[in-house]
């Protein structure tokens, strides 16, 4: 007799797997029906040693029952039922857990999301059901057809045990109930090859079997995500710092590698984005390890090397929030609030990054002088492209001290990112969400805090989003010293960048994607009250640099292209 693992037993096994690994060593069970493949996974469980299991008839009693159990051992306790009304029963114990700070983790089994609000039995919207009264909710995604025993083929082993550790993390943070909920699809236990397997005969959802390669945990039972206050680096690993949004400086990694995206804070020797292919060319030089500071969004061959499962990662916290770290590919092992070091850097390490850092910043002047060119001698009317435009920026405020630079989302924090991976702190961005509103309204606020002058490098789109933040009432004040400057292509420029940029779509690109308009800046300036100005790409130095003391709000406007834009943006990633 064989067992086949459905998606439902893997998904429960991995479930109950991962919580022991942060600490429940007891469990509460209800009887019901959706539930049967974590009922199988805790008798599993138990089965072999790795916890204890109580059995009730009663949701409300068995909550109650976790409740005491938490509260003399001081371990996390589960309590176990099935979907519907049962989960209501155990509010509670919910509430009581909330107001004496016990960490009770209300497991609950739910039908699939497709079966909720079609008068499918024993089914209830069970999101938000415990309102204020836990810390936490995790809902993970219904196990499909694609989770087998065989192969993990889209990383839910990770994003599980990831997304599981981190509400464990809350809920030990605040010492506080937290809600998962697990959807699970038929067959919710496993098929057996045989017929009626003999009564001696161990039935298998109890198999004290590991569970396959690609569905196990980390080694020596250890969380998938461990979380410490300290956790130490060792730098003589070929060491690589990615600093997102948020980002701060830690003078522990002053010297390492570091790529930094703009508005973000580091302490480390920073790298072009675009050198990422180079590090890892060759395996023998190529990161060891990874130490994630802050939100990292911006470029795609980052987020690859966040999803590679062979590469460590330690994810620092911010002491105000140890428990928010970013880990969208559920691959980080640790995350701690403080960071320690010991040993240095290689010097073959720092001479390998320094090497394709070199040959990046290279190619991306080389590209520049290209486009340069070509609008002098090939097409002398030609408009710039946005790439142009962010170049000129970054040499403005790397050549004046005094100036501060907003830069928005979409192209121009792109782009700036390749051209001046160092502006540092002199940078500031809204990349909480990476929206494109508001952006005028965040200068102006970063404006009334900056002695000198401040630039707003923004898209087209992302000013006229926020063009009514122009409007300063008559009796207030206006910032001393603002420029918003436009680089306007006259649509969605970052989406010639994407998948839906290629040749391929050109045909629909420009009204589903593009969506061209003929706003009028100057008009849009005059109707405001605002300064107005149009330059052209040799003319922007001049005008950013140029500025009077004080120079009041002015909106300043360089017309760019982005007819070319997918095509340029392979050529910056060596596509």
């Amino acid at each position: 007799m064989t067992l086949d693992l459905s998606p439902a037993t893997l998904h429960a096994r991995v479930v109950v797997d991962e919580l022991i690994r942060n600490g429940m060593q007891e469990a509460v069970l209800c009887p019901g029906s959706r539930s049967t493949p974590l009922a199988f996974a805790l008798a599993a469980a138990e089965a072999a040693g790795r916890l204890t299991l109580h059995v009730r008839v009663d949701e409300r009693s068995a909550g109650f029952l976790a409740l005491g159990l938490t509260a003399a051992s001081g371990t996390p306790v589960a309590v176990v039922c099935t979907s519907g009304s049962a989960v209501a029963n155990l509010h509670p114990a919910a509430v009581e857990a909330r107001f004496n700070h016990r960490q009770v983790v209300f497991l609950t089994a739910n039908r699939p999301p497709e079966m909720e609000g079609v008068g499918a039995q024993q089914t209830i919207v069970q999101r938000g059901i415990f309102a204020h009264d836990i810390v936490d909710e995790l809902v993970l995604p219904a196990a499909g057809s694609d989770v087998v025993a065989e192969a993990d083929a889209h990383g839910w082993n990770a994003h599980w045990r990831a997304a599981l550790c981190r509400t464990m993390a809350r809920a030990a943070a605040s010492a506080g109930p937290v809600h998962i909920d697990v959807p699970f699809r038929e067959p919710l236990v496993s098929p057996i090859d045989s017929a009626v397997p003999p009564v001696n005969t161990a039935l298998p959802p109890v198999d004290e079997t590991p569970l396959p390669p690609c569905w196990q945990g980390r080694s020596a039972q250890r969380p998938w995500t461990e979380v410490r206050d300290t956790a130490t680096v060792d730098l003589s690993l070929r060491t690589l710092v990615i600093a997102g949004q948020g980002s701060w400086e830690l003078p522990a990694l002053t010297g390492v590698p570091t790529l930094c995206e703009p508005g973000g804070r580091a302490s480390g020797v920073l790298l072009n984005p675009l050198c990422v292919s180079a590090l890892l060319a060759d395996p023998a030089h190529a990161p060891q390890q990874l130490v994630v500071v802050g939100k990292p969004t911006l470029h795609r061959s980052v987020t690859r090397l966040l999803a590679d499962p062979a590469l460590p990662q330690i994810v620092v916290t911010a002491p105000t929030a140890p428990t928010e770290w970013a880990d969208v590919a559920g691959q980080a092992q640790t995350a701690c609030t403080h960071l320690t070091t010991v040993g240095e850097s290689p010097q073959h390490w720092l001479a390998t990054c320094a090497e394709a850092d070199g040959a990046a910043h290279a190619h991306v002047l080389d590209v520049v002088a290209r486009l340069r060119a070509g609008q002098r001698e090939d097409n002398p009317g030609r408009l710039p492209s946005g790439l142009e435009v962010a170049y000129a920026v970054g040499e403005a405020v790397a050549a004046d001290p005094a100036l501060l630079l907003f830069v928005g989302s979409s192209n121009p924090v792109r782009d700036l990112a390749v051209t001046h991976p160092d502006l540092g702190p002199r940078c500031w961005v809204n990349r909480g969400a990476s929206g494109i509103d508001g952006n005028i309204s965040t200068a102006m606020g970063l404006a009334f805090h900056h002695p000198g002058p401040i630039v707003a490098f923004l898209g087209d789109l992302a000013a006229l989003h926020d063009s009514g933040g122009l409007l300063v009432p008559t009796l207030e004040n206006a910032p001393k010293n603002l420029t918003i400057l436009v680089a306007n292509d006259t649509g969605g420029g970052i989406f010639a960048t994407l998948e839906q940029g290629a040749p391929a779509y050109e045909a629909q690109f420009e009204r589903l994607f593009g969506v061209p308009h003929t706003a009028d800046f100057a008009a849009l300036a005059a109707g405001w009250g605002v300064a107005y100005q149009q330059c052209t790409l040799a003319e922007l130095p001049g005008v950013l640099t140029g500025y009077a003391e004080p120079a009041g709000v002015r909106l300043v406007e360089v017309r760019t292209q982005r007819r070319h834009r997918y095509a340029l943006a392979a050529t910056l990633e060596g596509r």
